[in-house]
């Protein structure tokens, strides 16, 4: 009878035991990396989402404030709304007691231009451009550049900009320029990139007292 040796095994591990046990952690380390980027990817994109909507309201609020700061002065247009060529293009000229960054009596212009980003051409596009005279003249200016107000942009990717006006409510129309203020006013502003907004809102506008 072969008695056989009987061979113990160590206790450490072998090479092929290192190399899977070393391949797993690095799998587990990818998966675990990729959805920790992942998630810092969607909260980033949150967060500029949320920053462009509180601006788009807060420049919304701005808009309804100086319309319902409306000034007309006696027998002349204080408000001058136009459509473009293009639908969704609309400008609106108006004289106003809230300017943006005047005191007195100024006059706003809003207006779809195209952006240019020198820093990011990816970021060119479609944006709602402002512009303020700190002095009116007795007539609303055209939208031909000026050297004494420049436009700037206002709110980027705005696609539409449209605005519609109504004597009392029922009948709206497309353009504006009489020597009575519209009543009503209706305007929409809807944005492209990653949030899409939509908003549509009417403003009762005020008339600020003849006092220039």
């Amino acid at each position: 009878m072969r008695i056989g040796t009987r061979h113990n095994r160590g206790g450490g591990f072998t090479l092929v035991e290192m190399m899977l046990t070393v391949a797993l952690v690095a799998l587990i380390y990818t998966l675990i990396s990729t959805i920790l980027i992942q998630i810092a990817r969607y909260v980033k994109t949150g967060s500029v989402v949320a920053r462009q909507r509180v601006k788009l309201l807060r420049s919304v609020e701005e808009l309804r404030y100086q319309l319902r700061s409306l000034y007309y002065p006696s027998a002349q247009v204080g408000l001058m709304g136009k459509r473009s060529s293009t639908d969704g293009r609309d400008s609106l000229v108006f004289s106003t007691t809230n300017g943006r960054t005047h005191r007195g009596v100024v006059e706003a212009c809003y207006q779809i231009q195209e952006y240019t980003d020198a820093e990011d051409p990816k970021k060119n596009g479609l944006a709602l451009y402002y512009r303020e005279f700190p002095f009116r003249r007795r007539e609303l200016r055209t939208l031909e550049p000026y050297n004494e107000a420049a436009w700037e942009p206002y709110l980027k990717n705005v696609d539409i900009f449209e605005c519609e006006y109504s004597v009392g409510g029922g009948v709206w129309q497309r353009e504006w320029e009489a020597l009575q203020p519209p009543q009503r006013v209706r305007v929409r502003i809807e944005r492209s990139g990653e949030n899409h907004d939509r908003i549509v809102f009417d403003v009762t506008p005020g008339i600020g007292a003849a006092r220039w």
